[in-house]
């Protein structure tokens, strides 16, 4: 009978640990096993010493299991909390200075722990407090208990992975004929994710682009087959090392038309004449894309929205987000300057004008530079107020006349 209850108490600890491995499989895990000894005596139980009377009298009160007889299974929670589920057995010689037939014991506890770590980010050494409840039987008699106790881990290794603990846990019940009891445990645990990852790349499914696909930790779990630094995905020759330029595909071979010299492009122009070898452009241009009328109306649009407050050369979010449409446009043009102007109305001495026509142009320029613009390719000058769009007598025509615009030049 004892065996019968002690093989579905075993059965219960496993499915009710499984259970909680399927619901929180993504969360940190520790297993651990050890040794345990329990004491009846420092109770302050009938019959027994006044409590933690003699708590380290080994010898004449602890019951130690001479075999690994506790394991347990615990998932972090956060904030320093875990859950744990323990499964203890014993054999019970004596109750304090009474003795016994070696009386079974055993016991299975849902404990709370808090790490004390949390408040003492020591690295290696962690306190910990724990509490809960559990169910316990002295061979024929089993009560409800309340357990609270406290303990030590120290993390072993390099990984951190291995935990060397000790604890003693003080159980209480209600029922007038429990054994109130510390149980004192010491035992290895053993830290691990319970994640997936199918394609055993060493990157977890949850953060693996390629779940099904071994793959690299720079590709987020995507393979890159030639090893050449691009993912498979984005190679156009996946199977054949290549080169960026080619889109991972190997140096394209030289045209008769050249004499055996690449157009990598195939503009027409071959690269070491190519001013823009990686970017289609014409004969006529050097082999850079030449800029159309199109574009140049496109700029201009764009140039007469750039405004600015009165005696002002800021440029606030909507400015900025007006002259990265300038930049979209003058960076596939590689071979062209550009020359920022800056204009101002009629308010104020024309000196003055002229100077924060060129405040605005600079404040222009230095932030297409920042987005990447080479500082040669750009250069500012300011006009003051000598080039009006609109007329100064209207407040309309002196807020457009404050105004920056751009002109392209071939280098």
């Amino acid at each position: 009978m004892k065996k019968q209850i002690l093989h579905n108490f075993f059965a219960l600890f496993l499915f009710t640990s499984a259970i909680l491995f399927a619901q929180t499989e993504e969360h940190p895990w520790q297993f651990s096993f050890g040794f345990n000894a329990v004491d009846t005596f420092p109770t302050d139980a009938i019959g027994q010493g006044n409590l933690f009377e003699e708590f380290f009298n080994i010898g004449d009160h602890w019951n130690i299991a001479p075999y690994p007889s506790q394991i347990g299974i615990a998932n972090y929670l956060g904030s320093g909390f875990s859950l744990g589920f323990i499964f203890s057995l014993n054999t019970i010689s004596k109750y304090g200075n009474l003795t016994a037939e070696n009386d079974s014991f055993f016991a299975t506890d849902a404990n709370i722990k808090y790490n004390l770590n949390t408040l003492f980010k020591t690295d290696r050494f962690a306190p910990f407090l724990e509490s809960g409840g559990g169910y316990v039987f002295f061979d024929d008699v089993s009560a409800g208990y309340f357990n609270l106790g406290l303990g030590v881990e120290y993390v072993l290794g390099e990984k951190k992975k291995t935990v060397l603990f000790a604890k003693s846990l003080f159980r209480n019940t209600g029922e007038n004929y429990g054994n109130k009891h510390f149980q004192h445990s010491i035992g290895l645990g053993f830290r691990f994710r319970a994640e997936k990852d199918r394609d055993e790349d060493g990157i977890f499914d949850k953060d693996d682009a390629c779940p099904d696909t071994p793959g690299l930790a720079e590709f987020n779990g995507c393979p890159d087959t030639d090893g050449d630094g691009i993912q498979d995905a984005e190679d156009a020759c996946p199977d054949e090392a290549g080169l960026t330029v080619f889109n991972g595909c190997p140096e394209q071979a030289g045209l008769a038309a050249f004499n055996g010299c690449p157009d990598s492009d195939n503009d027409g122009v071959q690269d070491s004449l190519d001013e823009c070898p990686d970017i289609v452009g014409t004969p006529a241009n050097s082999g850079c894309p030449e800029i159309s009328e199109t574009i140049i109306e496109q700029l201009n649009e764009i140039g007469q929205t750039i405004y600015f407050p009165t005696n002002s050369s800021e440029l606030n979010d909507n400015t900025k987000r007006i002259v990265d449409q300038v930049y979209d446009i003058i960076i596939a043009y590689p071979n062209y300057r550009i020359e920022v102007q800056g204009h101002t109305d009629n308010i104020g001495r024309d000196d003055a004008n002229m100077r924060l026509s060129e405040t605005r142009a600079i404040s222009v320029s230095n932030y297409l530079i920042s987005k990447g613009i080479p500082e040669s390719r750009i250069y500012a000058k300011g006009y003051g107020e000598t080039s009006p769009v609109e007329s100064n007598d209207t407040a309309r025509g002196r807020a457009l006349n404050r105004r920056v615009e751009f002109n392209l030049i071939s280098s």
